[in-house]
């Protein structure tokens, strides 16, 4: 009984090297062929709600606030290390004519564990110096995903 099995084994082996074979041998026949280049794929209407508008003439950001404020601002995140301590530094900048109130909430997960931010930014007007503000936020480890949110609204 043994024998019988080892023999189903032993076929089916030889078989498997034979289609392989076979396939290789095919391959290899023949002139090489041209691969035509792939054309990119066209950009979609309707961009994702993270994605930042087009930049809007300095003129009309300062005459009116845009419908949605989130075109205002831009939003930088990185990880900075100070001696022993790890920090996911996130700054906002607002580029409108009006002051903003913003809260910011954070969650930042890593190979040591997930960290949790919350803080409220209050950014000036552009062009003045409290329009650019950063929050350090202390997390267990440098890298990993970073989650971060936004509500603003005009003071």
């Amino acid at each position: 009984m043994r024998a019988v099995s080892v023999l189903k084994l032993l076929l089916a082996a030889i078989s498997l090297c034979v289609g392989f074979s076979a396939a290789a041998s095919a391959q290899d026949e023949g002139p090489p062929q041209q691969i035509a280049p792939a054309t990119p794929p066209a950009l979609p209407q309707n961009p994702l709600p993270g994605t930042p508008a087009p930049a809007v003439a300095p003129q009309a950001a300062a005459s009116s606030l845009p419908a949605d404020l989130q075109a205002c601002l831009q939003e930088t995140g990185d990880y900075v290390t100070r001696g022993r301590t790890v920090f996911y530094v996130i700054a906002i900048t607002n580029s409108c004519s009006a002051r903003l109130r913003c809260e910011v909430f954070a969650n930042v997960t890593g190979v040591r564990g997930t960290s949790l931010g919350h803080t409220v930014m209050i950014l000036g007007p552009a062009g003045s110096a409290a329009a650019k503000k950063g929050y350090d936020m202390r997390v267990k480890a440098a890298g990993g995903i970073a989650q971060v949110s936004r509500e603003c609204k005009v003071l």
